[in-house]
């Protein structure tokens, strides 16, 4: 018996809360290339969340549903030649907290991967790995699959702004998978610790946890 302590958490505890102190966690760098903001930069530069800000911006839908989808140049960003299927919304922040996805293969305990997500405000998932930040080899992902997307929406007592990672897929042939059930491509599903993502048909598990979520 004991307690253990590992360096990630085990796959079939993973989806247990776990109750740490954000405010106190370590960033260790990115897994993968970051982008120069000053050269042809993804994203335009957002600001960290503002915990002290009350104010909420105005007519901030609940679900980024209308303009979330990016049809042509003129309505979406454009990098590195290719047309990304997404504009980030209004209350993109890049995140506090020091998040990570732990990379799970084929029903293995063995980790396979740990992705640094925490310096960016999106994080563009798919199979061209010329414009994702998380590539991904299956053959059944599509160029443009999802985006994890960060957002500072305000809480609704308090009127804080709270930044929050959420899921959307990109309209994708195959489909992207919240904890087993498919999700409605084009909208918004907030994510939590120990949420399990999958995309297409590969078996790889994404489970998001936090930097110092060493125990489960």
């Amino acid at each position: 018996g004991g307690h253990r302590r590992l360096d990630a958490p085990r796959r079939d505890d993973r989806r247990r809360p776990n109750n740490v102190d954000d405010d106190k966690q370590d960033y260790y760098g990115p897994a993968f290339k970051s982008r120069d903001k000053h050269t042809n930069s993804k994203y335009p530069e957002n600001d960290h969340e503002d915990n002290n800000k009350k104010e909420p911006p105005p007519d901030v839908p609940n679900f980024g549903l209308s303009g979330a989808l990016s049809k042509d140049a003129k309505a979406g960003n454009t990098y590195k030649g290719v047309v990304l299927k997404f504009q980030e919304p209004p209350e993109a922040r890049a995140p506090n907290t020091q998040w990570r996805l732990y990379v799970f293969k084929g029903g293995n305990d063995q980790i396979v991967d740990t992705l640094h997500i925490s310096k960016q405000s999106a994080y563009l998932i798919g199979r061209n790995a010329e414009i994702c930040d998380v590539p991904l080899a299956h053959g059944s992902a599509s160029s443009q699959h999802a985006v994890l997307q960060y957002r500072a929406l305000p809480h609704p007592d308090t009127g804080k702004l709270n930044c929050r990672p959420y899921i959307m897929d990109l309209e994708s042939t195959n489909g992207t998978f919240l904890n087993g059930i498919r999700i409605d491509p084009a909208r918004y599903y907030q994510l939590k610790k120990g949420d399990v993502l999958k995309f297409g048909a590969s078996t790889r598990e994404y489970v998001l946890l936090t930097a110092n979520t060493t125990s489960v």
